[in-house]
């Protein structure tokens, strides 16, 4: 997301609390938002930026900027909770800094708190996972291996790390309070577990106000990957749970992990799950001949560079496993799949 929007920026939600919006470069040229919640009764930051030290510095100077425009002081060590809505680095790779200012509980909900408990172990997991899908997307050795380095090396500049509560629908954010952790605070935010842009993807609700995540974004459609990379992710999760949040009643404004807010969510899903028929529709027409997953994604994207080689090879498997799931695709030269494990399937329209 290269979009810069507004920042800071200052919301109050029809039950009387205070969010704050600072807009951050979490990767080069590449910008998130994270959010900071007042309720009278602490503050509470919501994603924390990646893990590159460019990052912690440029979120520092965001909540420094929120007391220079609003005149209102929001420091690190003054928050008394964390909220992280996935497990993806550009929203939670920032912990360990500010867990340098505050010692503040971490959330997350369960289907991903592995990623930030067990991080390494998580990594070398994926990375298997993917290495296989690339090989069988119909990629050679030498550019699997290519992508694979692109993919590891930033996944180096973060390390595990505790949490303290979990985020789940239907129960209520308990956070953990004192220094034994013996009390518990409840915040008052509904929890919307929303898996297949992540796992553990949630969006967060406080009175008309839904902090959407990279769930619902304004202007593009969130990434997808396969769930034969990771469970609890690809596009059929995925456009189940928009039906969660697309006719929420009484949600003014949604607010998302990039991009700017928006203002009619309805619409903005409504659009989302448009852009994923049209793409859906084209695999089709592509696959009307025997085409390996690498093949159609050419077919979808045009050239690609760098790690977005990788970002469309992804968003092309999750749209192709959707179609083999519904029996809309099969696999033309099953016998050799049969043969080998690492053989790349052929994919055609049934």
């Amino acid at each position: 997301m290269k979009t810069r929007v507004d920042s800071p920026a200052r919301h109050q939600t029809s039950d009387g609390r205070t969010v704050y919006a600072v807009c951050t470069e979490v990767f080069p040229n590449f910008f998130g938002n994270q959010y900071v919640i007042d309720d009278g009764n602490g503050l509470v930051l919501v994603d924390t930026g990646s893990a590159r030290p460019a990052s912690h510095q440029n979120l520092a100077r965001a909540l420094e900027s929120i007391g220079e425009t609003f005149g209102v002081a929001v420091r690190l060590d003054e928050v008394r909770a964390i909220l992280i809505t996935h497990g993806h680095m550009d929203h939670f790779g920032g912990l360990g800094f500010v867990r340098s200012h505050t010692p503040a509980p971490v959330g997350i909900h369960p289907l991903d708190r592995r990623v930030l408990t067990h991080y390494e172990e998580r990594v070398v997991q994926t990375a298997h996972a993917l290495r296989r899908f690339l090989l069988r997307a119909g990629l050679s050795a030498a550019s699997s291996d290519e992508l694979m380095t692109m993919y590891e090396f930033p996944k180096r500049m973060h390390r595990s790390t505790t949490v303290e509560f979990a985020l789940e629908e239907g129960r209520p954010v308990l956070v953990p309070t004192g220094s034994t952790g013996a009390g518990e605070r409840d915040l008052g935010i509904e929890v919307l577990h929303v898996p297949g842009h992540c796992p553990g993807q949630v969006c967060l609700r406080l009175g008309d106000l839904l902090l959407s995540a990279d769930h619902v974004l304004a202007r593009i459609t969130p990434h997808q990957s396969p769930e034969s990379v990771t469970l609890h992710t690809g596009l059929w999760h995925y456009l189940e749970s928009l039906r969660k949040v697309e006719s929420l009643p009484g949600v003014r404004l949604a607010l998302g992990g990039h991009e700017k807010p928006i203002e009619d969510l309805e619409a903005r899903v409504a659009a989302i799950r448009t852009s994923h028929q049209k793409r859906l529709d084209k695999v089709l027409r592509v696959c009307a001949e025997p085409t390996t997953v690498a093949d159609v994604s050419r077919r979808l994207f045009g050239p690609l560079k760098g790690y977005d080689v990788l970002l469309g090879l992804e968003e092309t498997g999750a749209h192709v496993e959707y179609l083999e799931q519904i029996g809309r695709l099969g696999i033309a030269n099953l016998d050799e799949v049969q043969r080998s494990e690492d053989a790349a399937p052929l994919y055609e329209a049934r």
